[in-house]
Protein backbone atom coordinates (compact mmCIF):
# COMPACT_ATOMS: atom_id res chain seq x y z
CA UNK A 1 0.00 0.00 0.00
CA UNK A 2 1.33 3.71 -1.07
CA UNK A 3 0.50 6.97 -0.54
CA UNK A 4 -1.88 8.34 -3.02
CA UNK A 5 0.47 10.39 -4.30
CA UNK A 6 2.80 8.42 -4.84
CA UNK A 7 0.90 4.49 -5.03
CA UNK A 8 0.06 5.62 -9.47
CA UNK A 9 2.70 8.78 -9.62
CA UNK A 10 2.09 8.01 -13.34
CA UNK A 11 -1.52 7.08 -13.84
CA UNK A 12 -3.11 9.62 -10.51
CA UNK A 13 -4.38 9.64 -7.68
CA UNK A 14 -8.05 8.23 -8.41
CA UNK A 15 -6.88 5.47 -10.88
CA UNK A 16 -7.57 7.27 -13.78
CA UNK A 17 -6.45 5.70 -17.18
CA UNK A 18 -5.28 7.44 -19.80
CA UNK A 19 -4.35 6.83 -23.39
CA UNK A 20 -2.23 8.81 -25.61
CA UNK A 21 -3.06 7.08 -29.07
CA UNK A 22 -4.64 9.63 -31.18
CA UNK A 23 -6.44 8.91 -34.64
CA UNK A 24 -3.85 7.56 -37.09
CA UNK A 25 -1.47 7.71 -34.80
CA UNK A 26 1.33 4.83 -35.07
CA UNK A 27 2.61 5.33 -31.33
CA UNK A 28 0.92 5.31 -27.64
CA UNK A 29 1.36 5.45 -23.94
CA UNK A 30 -1.16 4.10 -21.55
CA UNK A 31 -1.48 2.95 -17.88
CA UNK A 32 -4.14 0.21 -17.21
CA UNK A 33 -4.78 -2.94 -14.94
CA UNK A 34 -2.69 -5.77 -16.30
CA UNK A 35 -3.55 -9.81 -15.92
CA UNK A 36 -0.10 -12.03 -16.87
CA UNK A 37 -0.85 -15.04 -18.53
CA UNK A 38 0.93 -17.53 -21.27
CA UNK A 39 0.22 -18.41 -25.07
CA UNK A 40 -0.13 -22.09 -25.90
CA UNK A 41 3.92 -22.14 -26.05
CA UNK A 42 4.90 -20.25 -23.11
CA UNK A 43 4.86 -17.09 -24.02
CA UNK A 44 4.11 -14.32 -21.18
CA UNK A 45 1.54 -11.47 -22.30
CA UNK A 46 -0.51 -9.69 -20.62
CA UNK A 47 -3.95 -8.66 -21.17
CA UNK A 48 -4.82 -4.78 -20.59
CA UNK A 49 -8.16 -3.26 -18.56
CA UNK A 50 -8.97 -0.40 -17.26
CA UNK A 51 -12.16 1.68 -15.47
CA UNK A 52 -11.91 4.63 -17.45
CA UNK A 53 -11.52 4.64 -21.55
CA UNK A 54 -8.70 2.49 -23.08
CA UNK A 55 -8.81 -0.13 -25.40
CA UNK A 56 -8.14 -3.59 -24.26
CA UNK A 57 -4.88 -5.05 -25.61
CA UNK A 58 -2.35 -7.91 -25.72
CA UNK A 59 1.18 -6.63 -24.53
CA UNK A 60 4.30 -7.93 -24.02
CA UNK A 61 7.72 -7.45 -22.71
CA UNK A 62 10.56 -9.85 -22.10
CA UNK A 63 10.35 -8.69 -18.36
CA UNK A 64 7.16 -10.09 -18.10
CA UNK A 65 9.76 -13.66 -18.32
CA UNK A 66 10.42 -13.37 -14.36
CA UNK A 67 6.50 -12.48 -13.78
CA UNK A 68 3.95 -15.67 -12.89
CA UNK A 69 1.01 -15.78 -14.87
CA UNK A 70 -1.86 -14.94 -13.01
CA UNK A 71 -0.55 -12.36 -10.99
CA UNK A 72 -2.22 -8.60 -11.96
CA UNK A 73 -0.27 -5.45 -12.48
CA UNK A 74 -0.50 -1.84 -12.67
CA UNK A 75 1.56 -1.14 -15.41
CA UNK A 76 2.32 2.34 -17.50
CA UNK A 77 3.77 1.24 -20.68
CA UNK A 78 4.69 3.01 -24.30
CA UNK A 79 4.21 1.35 -27.56
CA UNK A 80 5.98 2.37 -31.32
CA UNK A 81 5.83 0.98 -34.57
CA UNK A 82 8.93 0.14 -35.04
CA UNK A 83 8.81 -1.75 -31.70
CA UNK A 84 6.21 -4.30 -33.56
CA UNK A 85 4.24 -6.97 -32.56
CA UNK A 86 4.88 -10.95 -31.34
CA UNK A 87 2.85 -13.62 -32.44
CA UNK A 88 1.14 -15.63 -29.90
CA UNK A 89 -1.01 -18.75 -29.71
CA UNK A 90 -3.73 -18.43 -27.49
CA UNK A 91 -5.98 -21.33 -27.50
CA UNK A 92 -5.34 -22.33 -30.42
CA UNK A 93 -5.89 -19.29 -32.45
CA UNK A 94 -2.99 -16.57 -33.46
CA UNK A 95 -3.13 -13.52 -31.78
CA UNK A 96 -0.87 -10.33 -31.81
CA UNK A 97 0.49 -8.52 -28.92
CA UNK A 98 2.84 -4.80 -28.96
CA UNK A 99 6.03 -5.31 -27.99
CA UNK A 100 5.90 -2.32 -25.34
CA UNK A 101 8.47 -0.63 -23.07
CA UNK A 102 7.35 -0.93 -19.50
CA UNK A 103 7.92 2.30 -17.42
CA UNK A 104 6.53 1.41 -14.43
CA UNK A 105 4.71 -1.68 -12.74
CA UNK A 106 2.92 -1.96 -9.28
CA UNK A 107 1.97 -5.25 -8.05
CA UNK A 108 -1.51 -5.82 -7.06
CA UNK A 109 -2.59 -8.23 -3.57
CA UNK A 110 -4.44 -11.02 -4.72
CA UNK A 111 -6.44 -12.87 -2.28
CA UNK A 112 -9.42 -15.48 -2.53
CA UNK A 113 -13.01 -14.96 -1.90
CA UNK A 114 -14.01 -17.29 1.60
CA UNK A 115 -17.50 -18.97 1.28
CA UNK A 116 -17.52 -19.04 5.25
CA UNK A 117 -19.48 -16.06 7.15
CA UNK A 118 -18.15 -13.56 9.59
CA UNK A 119 -19.54 -12.68 12.89
CA UNK A 120 -21.55 -9.62 12.85
CA UNK A 121 -19.36 -6.98 13.76
CA UNK A 122 -20.00 -6.12 17.40
CA UNK A 123 -21.22 -3.00 19.31
CA UNK A 124 -19.02 -0.72 19.71
CA UNK A 125 -17.64 1.05 23.31
CA UNK A 126 -14.24 2.71 21.86
CA UNK A 127 -15.03 5.42 19.19
CA UNK A 128 -12.18 3.67 16.72
CA UNK A 129 -11.71 -0.16 17.77
CA UNK A 130 -11.10 -0.77 13.92
CA UNK A 131 -10.52 -0.11 10.83
CA UNK A 132 -13.01 1.49 8.13
CA UNK A 133 -13.10 1.95 4.23
CA UNK A 134 -13.20 5.65 3.29
CA UNK A 135 -14.62 4.07 -0.18
CA UNK A 136 -14.88 0.99 -2.15
CA UNK A 137 -15.80 2.07 -6.11
CA UNK A 138 -17.57 -0.63 -8.26
CA UNK A 139 -15.26 -3.72 -9.39
CA UNK A 140 -13.73 -4.80 -12.71
CA UNK A 141 -14.72 -7.93 -13.78
CA UNK A 142 -15.47 -10.26 -16.44
CA UNK A 143 -18.48 -12.99 -17.32
CA UNK A 144 -16.06 -15.46 -18.53
CA UNK A 145 -13.31 -17.30 -16.65
CA UNK A 146 -11.13 -17.25 -19.47
CA UNK A 147 -10.38 -13.61 -19.34
CA UNK A 148 -8.76 -13.31 -16.01
CA UNK A 149 -9.53 -16.67 -14.01
CA UNK A 150 -12.68 -15.31 -12.22
CA UNK A 151 -10.53 -12.47 -10.57
CA UNK A 152 -12.65 -9.20 -9.77
CA UNK A 153 -10.78 -6.05 -9.27
CA UNK A 154 -11.49 -4.13 -6.44
CA UNK A 155 -10.26 -0.59 -5.66
CA UNK A 156 -10.63 1.60 -2.04
CA UNK A 157 -9.67 3.69 -0.15
CA UNK A 158 -8.64 4.19 3.70
CA UNK A 159 -6.95 6.26 6.27
CA UNK A 160 -4.04 4.59 8.74
CA UNK A 161 -1.16 6.14 10.61
CA UNK A 162 2.11 6.30 8.47
CA UNK A 163 3.75 2.93 9.11
CA UNK A 164 0.77 1.17 8.73
CA UNK A 165 -0.36 -1.57 6.01
CA UNK A 166 -3.18 -2.57 5.23
CA UNK A 167 -4.96 -5.95 4.53
CA UNK A 168 -8.68 -7.06 2.78
CA UNK A 169 -10.59 -9.96 3.12
CA UNK A 170 -13.86 -10.93 1.34
CA UNK A 171 -16.43 -13.46 3.17
CA UNK A 172 -19.49 -14.70 1.80
CA UNK A 173 -22.75 -14.26 3.73
CA UNK A 174 -24.42 -17.20 4.60
CA UNK A 175 -28.13 -16.19 3.17
CA UNK A 176 -29.02 -14.50 0.52
CA UNK A 177 -30.83 -10.84 1.09
CA UNK A 178 -34.19 -10.07 0.46
CA UNK A 179 -33.46 -9.48 -3.21
CA UNK A 180 -32.16 -12.19 -4.06
CA UNK A 181 -28.86 -10.97 -3.86
CA UNK A 182 -25.81 -13.02 -2.45
CA UNK A 183 -23.87 -10.25 0.05
CA UNK A 184 -20.24 -10.20 -0.01
CA UNK A 185 -18.77 -8.90 3.62
CA UNK A 186 -15.47 -6.72 3.07
CA UNK A 187 -12.87 -6.13 5.79
CA UNK A 188 -10.13 -4.06 6.27
CA UNK A 189 -7.15 -4.71 8.95
CA UNK A 190 -4.55 -2.27 9.73
CA UNK A 191 -1.32 -3.86 10.80
CA UNK A 192 2.10 -2.20 12.17
CA UNK A 193 3.24 0.59 14.14
CA UNK A 194 1.85 3.87 13.59
CA UNK A 195 4.83 6.81 12.94
CA UNK A 196 3.13 9.58 14.70
CA UNK A 197 -0.44 10.32 15.51
CA UNK A 198 -1.42 12.13 11.15
CA UNK A 199 -3.63 10.21 9.17
CA UNK A 200 -2.45 9.64 5.74
CA UNK A 201 -5.32 8.49 3.12
CA UNK A 202 -4.08 5.70 1.06
CA UNK A 203 -5.48 4.29 -2.43
CA UNK A 204 -4.67 0.56 -3.01
CA UNK A 205 -6.72 -2.41 -5.37
CA UNK A 206 -6.59 -6.21 -4.88
CA UNK A 207 -7.41 -9.01 -6.94
CA UNK A 208 -10.21 -11.16 -5.67
CA UNK A 209 -10.78 -14.74 -6.55
CA UNK A 210 -14.41 -15.34 -7.10
CA UNK A 211 -13.76 -19.23 -8.59
CA UNK A 212 -15.08 -20.71 -5.11
CA UNK A 213 -18.66 -18.71 -5.80
CA UNK A 214 -18.72 -19.94 -9.39
CA UNK A 215 -18.05 -23.33 -8.14
CA UNK A 216 -20.49 -23.18 -5.61
CA UNK A 217 -23.33 -21.95 -7.98
CA UNK A 218 -23.35 -24.41 -10.98
CA UNK A 219 -26.52 -24.54 -12.69
CA UNK A 220 -27.30 -21.15 -12.00
CA UNK A 221 -27.10 -18.56 -15.04
CA UNK A 222 -26.82 -14.99 -13.19
CA UNK A 223 -25.96 -14.10 -9.81
CA UNK A 224 -26.62 -10.64 -8.52
CA UNK A 225 -23.85 -9.95 -6.03
CA UNK A 226 -23.82 -6.51 -3.29
CA UNK A 227 -20.80 -5.73 -1.38
CA UNK A 228 -21.09 -4.70 2.61
CA UNK A 229 -18.66 -3.07 4.42
CA UNK A 230 -17.56 -0.71 7.28
CA UNK A 231 -17.04 3.04 6.52
CA UNK A 232 -16.07 5.49 9.01
CA UNK A 233 -18.29 8.61 9.71
CA UNK A 234 -16.18 11.13 10.37
CA UNK A 235 -18.37 12.95 12.26
CA UNK A 236 -18.17 10.74 15.08
CA UNK A 237 -15.41 8.72 14.38
CA UNK A 238 -17.78 5.70 14.26
CA UNK A 239 -18.24 2.59 12.14
CA UNK A 240 -20.94 2.30 9.83
CA UNK A 241 -22.45 -0.97 7.59
CA UNK A 242 -22.30 0.62 4.30
CA UNK A 243 -23.62 -1.65 1.08
CA UNK A 244 -22.60 -0.89 -2.31
CA UNK A 245 -24.99 1.21 -4.21
CA UNK A 246 -25.54 -1.47 -7.02
CA UNK A 247 -25.62 -5.01 -7.42
CA UNK A 248 -22.96 -6.20 -9.64
CA UNK A 249 -24.76 -8.89 -12.51
CA UNK A 250 -22.59 -11.98 -13.21
CA UNK A 251 -23.32 -13.81 -16.29
CA UNK A 252 -21.73 -17.04 -14.92
CA UNK A 253 -23.62 -19.49 -17.91
CA UNK A 254 -20.94 -17.98 -20.61
CA UNK A 255 -24.05 -17.00 -22.40
CA UNK A 256 -23.71 -13.30 -22.53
Amino acid sequence: MKKISLFFSVIGVTFLMTSCLGEGSNSYTDSTFVYLAADDTGTPYGKTFSRYYSPARLITNPTMMTMDPGTFKVMSYGWEEANGVTSLLVDGKTEQADNVRLLEVVDIARTVLNMTELPEQPEQEDPAPSAGFDEIVAPLYAHHSNFMNDHWVIEYACTAKKGQKASVTFHKKKEENEKGEIVIDVRLTLTGTPEGDSDVKYVNAVALNMSPLRAASSGEDKLEIRFKYYSRNENNNRLEEVESQNAYPWNISGNE
